[in-house]
C-alpha cells in the first residue's frame, strides 16, 4: 500500500499541476468584461459566449430580433427639427454595393448553417438584413458586427458570404451540397 501511494501522489500531484496551468493560460486570457459608466454609476456588461446551435427555437429569435429593432428605431428617430441627411453609398472592395432598391431586406439569415438567433439580431442591428448584404461584407465586418453585439464565438463565420452568396443567387442545389461538406459551419471537404 505504502509503495503505491508513493508512486502514484508524484503522478496525481503533476496531473493536478497541469490542470492549474492549462486553466490559468485558458482562463488567463480572456478579455475583461467591457464597464458602461452612466454617471455616477458603473454597470457591468457581461460578454457571452455563444455557440450557434444547428437548430434554433424560432421565439427566442424572434423576441432577440424584435428587440434589435426596436433598439434600431429608437436610435433613428430624430429630434424636433432635424432634417435627415441621404446615405451614403457603400464601397465594397473598390466597387459600389448593388442599388439598395434591388436588394431583398429580411432575408432569413438563420438559413445559413453557424447563424443562430442571437447572431442574426447582431448582424440585423448592424444593418445586414439581406443574403446579398451578408455576401458583400468582408469578414472583419462580420466579426465587428457580432462583437459589437457582446458575442464572440462564431467558428463558422469565413463561410458565411459563400453560402449567403449561394443563397442570393438562388443555387439552392449549390447551397444544399455547401453546407452538407461543413461540420460546425467549417468546410471540411468531405462528399
Amino acid at each position: 500500500m505504502a509503495w503505491f501511494i508513493g508512486q502514484s501522489l508524484p503522478v496525481i500531484l503533476a496531473a493536478f499541476s497541469l490542470g492549474l496551468l492549462v486553466g490559468w493560460l485558458v482562463w488567463g486570457n480572456r478579455k475583461p468584461s467591457p464597464v458602461v459608466s452612466q454617471g455616477d454609476s458603473v454597470i457591468v456588461v457581461e460578454r457571452e459566449t455563444v455557440v450557434a446551435p444547428r437548430e434554433s427555437a424560432p421565439v427566442a429569435g424572434e423576441a432577440i430580433a424584435g428587440e434589435a429593432i426596436a433598439r434600431e428605431k429608437e436610435a433613428r428617430r430624430l429630434p424636433d427639427g432635424a432634417v435627415p441627411l441621404a446615405p451614403e453609398p457603400t464601397i465594397v472592395n473598390g466597387a459600389p454595393m448593388t442599388d439598395p432598391d434591388d436588394i431583398v431586406d429580411d432575408d432569413d439569415l438563420e438559413r445559413i448553417e453557424g447563424i443562430g438567433p442571437k447572431m442574426a439580431a447582431a448582424l440585423r442591428a448592424a444593418g445586414i438584413t439581406s443574403f446579398q448584404r451578408l455576401a458583400a461584407t468582408d469578414d472583419g465586418a462580420r466579426r465587428a458586427a457580432i462583437e459589437a453585439a457582446g458575442l464572440s464565438f462564431a467558428p463558422s463565420l469565413v463561410t458565411w458570404g459563400r453560402q449567403a452568396q449561394l443563397l442570393a443567387d438562388g443555387d439552392e442545389t449549390a447551397f444544399a451540397e455547401l453546407t452538407e461538406r461543413l461540420v460546425a459551419g467549417r468546410d471540411t471537404g468531405r462528399a
